[in-house]
């Protein structure tokens, strides 16, 4: 008892020192529920996240900060399941500085591509995340992150009224011999058509002869006051992974505490079939950052078996 007072007590001095300066914010979520995994095993599910939001100003204006996501849940991928990759404990960090020439940001963040094109997600959550997990989900992230690069993406961004633009930088992991960064560029435009902004995005990313290059386009759009509807597609010109090009859509109906959404994707490889899947979710809102959730994945290991989860999630 006496080493838990003393950890608060030394959490709250240190909160307020870094008041004087700055200013740290704490937020988090955590979810409970059941899981029916791709072997349709039932089983229980909690996770439990936190982020540290950190922000500051200098003399001269230039905003800085940091943020800190960390991850716990209690899946173990040891376990001799083939879960996947977004059930593992994961942590991420990124930092950025912004002002009058626009914002930079370094770390686990998006690259261009990704930055530019809208996610096939919903706005809606799940929380085993199923209906963003099925294998042909359209996300964006194609080029981010692949075997070979170091992990932190550079990206700078800027916005003009209507308009945004943004390069990003992924170097090689050179201690395994590569040498080919991926370098990006993505452009964002929201068009107002009769009442209705519809957002669109473009976006090139280039790793040289390590994964290709790809590039895509994507657009969303709000109407009726409650529908929501996007679509993506990306070309690539990548015969290491056998990727010719992928395409996705999503539907979502969101009107007072009910929200429901299904998502499509099908990826069309260089050699061989396509191949395709679709999620589904839903959401009731309870209030005070509390929602009852649905997800469904139909495809999430690439055999054709489905996943499905029922829970709880929290906001704090």
């Amino acid at each position: 008892m006496k080493k838990i007072l003393l950890a608060t007590t030394m959490l709250a001095g240190t909160a307020g020192f870094a008041a004087a300066e700055g200013a740290v914010a704490l937020s988090g979520s955590a979810e409970m529920g059941i899981w029916s995994d791709a072997y349709g095993d039932l089983q229980f599910w909690q996770d439990v996240e936190v982020k540290f939001t950190m922000s500051g100003t200098t003399d001269g204006g230039l905003e800085f900060g940091a943020v800190i996501d960390l991850d716990e849940t209690n899946v173990d991928a040891a376990s001799g399941q083939d879960y996947p990759s977004a059930y593992n404990d994961d942590s991420g960090t990124s930092v950025y500085i912004s002002g009058s020439f626009g914002k930079l940001t370094l770390g686990d963040t998006d690259g261009a591509l990704d930055w530019a094109l809208a996610d096939m997600d919903n706005g809606l959550t799940s929380i085993t995340d199923d209906h963003t997990t099925h294998v042909a989900w359209f996300g964006g992230s194609d080029m981010d992150g692949k075997a070979g690069a170091d992990g932190q993406i550079l990206r700078y961004e800027n916005t003009f009224g209507a308009f945004g633009f943004a390069v990003s930088l992924e170097q090689a992991d050179e201690g395994e011999g590569l040498v080919d960064d991926t370098f990006g560029i993505g452009v964002k435009y929201t068009a107002n058509l009769g009442g209705t902004d519809v957002n669109l995005g473009l976006g090139y990313q280039d790793s040289g002869d390590r994964d290709g290059s790809a590039i895509g386009v994507s657009a969303a759009a709000t109407f009726g006051g409650a529908f929501t509807g996007k679509i993506g597609y990306i070309s690539f010109d990548d015969s290491s992974r056998n990727l010719d090009s992928h395409i996705g859509a999503e539907l979502t109906y969101v009107s007072g505490p009910i929200g429901v959404g299904v998502n499509y994707g099908k990826v069309e490889q260089v050699v061989g079939d396509s191949y395709d899947s679709w999620g589904a979710v839903a959401n009731y809102d309870l209030g005070g950052g509390a929602k009852v959730e649905f997800g469904y994945g139909s495809d999430v290991n690439g055999l054709g078996d489905d996943q499905w989860s029922l829970g709880i999630g929290m906001s704090f």
